[in-house]
């Protein structure tokens, strides 16, 4: 519904291309270790994953500095099936949906298309271009640090996971239904 919905400026357009498997891309979500690295968190997200057949729904809450200030908000997270995800974020100053495409280019290769949604501010609908400018600088910075480090990633069957990062193995269980069975 944001597409069409005036309460929300026109998308932020951005693709990257990464040496990765979609899957590993999807695992992102979820690999809450990288929060604090990545996207400058103190503590790992509390999130759970919430398979439903080929749906998949995580919810949680990221905590952080952005301009010197404090930002508590929180995302939910749905994924249709290998290549679609939908997240939307909600906060005091910005809340945004953003819409990831992913798609693989080839055995090596995958390609991400993300559309970002921001939500205009209710009383100030005129700051919504300063709100998309604040959100490229960070947000598209955090994204291109991602895409360094998939582009070296080395793909583990069977990773070393630390005791909170469960919903990689969760995502993983989740993401199998889309192979082809083994015979």
């Amino acid at each position: 519904p944001e597409t069409t919905s005036r309460d929300f400026a026109t998308p932020i357009d951005d693709v990257c291309r990464a040496r990765i498997h979609i899957q590993e891309m999807r695992e992102n979500i979820v690999d809450e270790s990288h929060f604090h690295f990545i996207h400058g968190q103190s503590e790992p997200p509390v999130q759970e994953l919430r398979p439903d057949g080929p749906v998949a729904e995580v919810r949680g809450r990221i905590h952080r500095r952005v301009l010197g200030r404090d930002i508590n908000n929180t995302f939910d997270v749905f994924m249709y099936g290998p290549g679609v995800m939908v997240v939307r974020v909600l906060g005091p100053v910005l809340s945004l949906t953003a819409v990831a495409l992913t798609t693989p280019v080839d055995d090596r290769t995958s390609e991400m298309r993300m559309l970002y949604y921001v939500r205009k501010p209710a009383r100030l609908p005129f700051l919504a271009p300063v709100l998309k400018l604040v959100f490229r600088a960070e947000a598209l910075r955090e994204v291109r640090e991602e895409v360094r480090i998939w582009d070296h990633k080395v793909h583990q069957p069977r990773p070393v996971l630390l005791p909170h990062e469960k919903g990689i193995r969760a995502l993983r269980r989740w993401y199998a239904q889309f192979y082809p069975a083994d015979d």
